[in-house]
């Protein structure tokens, strides 16, 4: 039997999946913050390192502070691959600049003098703090200059081997991951990652830079400390806040597609073993998802998953109705403690628990919220049965025996 565990993330996501036997898989997707990974996953990784297992796979899904944090301050404690101090990693799935293919009309020359300098003083900054904390240690410190790339290539850990260390993307489609697990990747396309990238070189630009890019450690540090604040995201933010505060509204009126580069290229994944099958979404579009779903529903892909993690922390810029009408679980995961950005929104909990259902929804979220509260008293319109759960940071068992 699968079980998930939804850490306190603040506004972010990390989620750990185990197997109950001893033997059995287990995945770690995304990190929070660097005080997620210290009081809420360092505990149970140190665990599973002395009970003698490992982590099958790691999944970043895609570089915004509130999930790749946690991880730098993980990989950074953990060490080597060959030699790790907390707990063994078999994969690690993470798209830096050097996964994404080179546009093929770019060249490459050696850097000036002033781009080398502009390169190093980005890289010496590292990552802007974020208001998560008002302490600089609960952020992921990258002040003193480490991005998960380097730590991933530092440490010598299976990055993207899977696939030819090439980016996860959905041209990867799907695979197996040791007996009995299947991975499809749903997101991101090809083209978002593509975006990710020419934002970030007119993002390079805008600081000075004048010569073309090339590959490197430095570049991918660079990459990660600049792309780890999507200020399209935040443009949209207050946006988003004010339309969420309009809880009258459905999701088919409120529902906006969301425009952020970053989102766009999140990993998005189902994960499926002997005993479940589950949906994890990361910050994703909708659009994109529903674009991948109905081109495998043909094929027998799964409609109705064990359990699903809603994108973008329940946000309705990334959940639609269209989407909703493909897919359903018994179990839903929503992931926030609202205070950034007003997360999750109704309109989006609403369409969840009114659809038809011949099944009890779980809707379990890893805070109690003023949406989460209103859900609980609320009264589905198709008279289908729900249970909010609130506070579900404890392990939450997947699928069948």
């Amino acid at each position: 039997m699968l079980q998930v565990k939804m850490f306190a993330a603040s506004n972010g996501d990390a989620f750990l999946l185990k197997d109950e036997n001893p033997d059995g898989f287990a995945f770690l997707i995304d990190g929070g913050f660097a005080s997620t990974f210290r009081n809420e996953i360092r505990s149970e990784l140190v665990a599973m390192g002395r009970e003698g297992r490992a982590l099958d796979l790691v999944i970043a899904t895609h570089i915004d502070a509130d999930h790749i944090s946690g991880l730098i301050k993980f990989f950074g404690e953990n060490g080597s691959a060959k030699l790790p101090r907390i707990v063994k990693v078999e994969q690690v799935w993470h798209n830096s600049l050097r996964s994404i293919p080179t546009h093929p009309n770019r060249t490459s020359r050696a850097l000036s003098d002033d781009d080398a300098r502009l390169i190093d003083d980005i890289c010496r900054r590292g990552f802007a703090l974020s208001n998560e904390s008002s302490r600089p240690d609960e952020e992921i410190g990258a002040r003193q200059g480490s991005s998960l790339a380097s730590l991933l290539l530092k440490g010598g850990y299976g990055w993207n081997e899977s696939v030819g260390r090439r980016a996860i993307d959905t041209s990867v489609g799907e695979f197996a991951l040791g007996p009995g697990a299947r991975i499809t990747v749903l997101g991101p396309k090809p083209e978002r990652l593509g975006e990710l990238r020419d934002r970030w070189i007119a993002e390079l630009q805008r600081y000075g830079l004048i010569g073309n890019v090339l590959e490197g450690e430095r570049f991918d540090d660079a990459f990660e400390f600049l792309s780890a604040t999507d200020k399209a995201s935040m443009r949209t933010a207050f946006a988003e806040i004010g339309h969420s505060q309009s809880s009258e509204k459905s999701l088919g009126e409120a529902y906006v597609p969301d425009d952020s580069v970053n989102n766009g290229s999140s990993i998005a994944v189902s994960i499926e073993t002997p005993t479940s099958n589950m949906l994890f979404l990361g910050d994703s579009w909708a659009q994109d998802i529903e674009e991948a779903i109905e081109k495998r529903a043909h094929e027998g892909f799964p409609l109705v998953f064990d359990a699903i993690k809603i994108s973008h922390h329940g946000s309705m810029r990334n959940t639609s109705c269209r989407l909703l009408g493909l897919i359903d679980s018994a179990i839903y995961l929503i992931s926030t403690n609202g205070a950034k950005h007003g997360h999750p929104d109704l309109p989006v909990l609403r369409e969840i628990v009114d659809r038809p259902s011949a099944f009890v929804r779980h809707l379990h979220f890893s805070y109690s919220t003023p949406e989460s509260q209103q859900l609980a008293i609320y009264k589905s319109k198709s008279g289908a049965a729900f249970v909010v759960h609130e506070n579900s940071n404890g392990w939450i068992r997947i699928g069948t025996e």
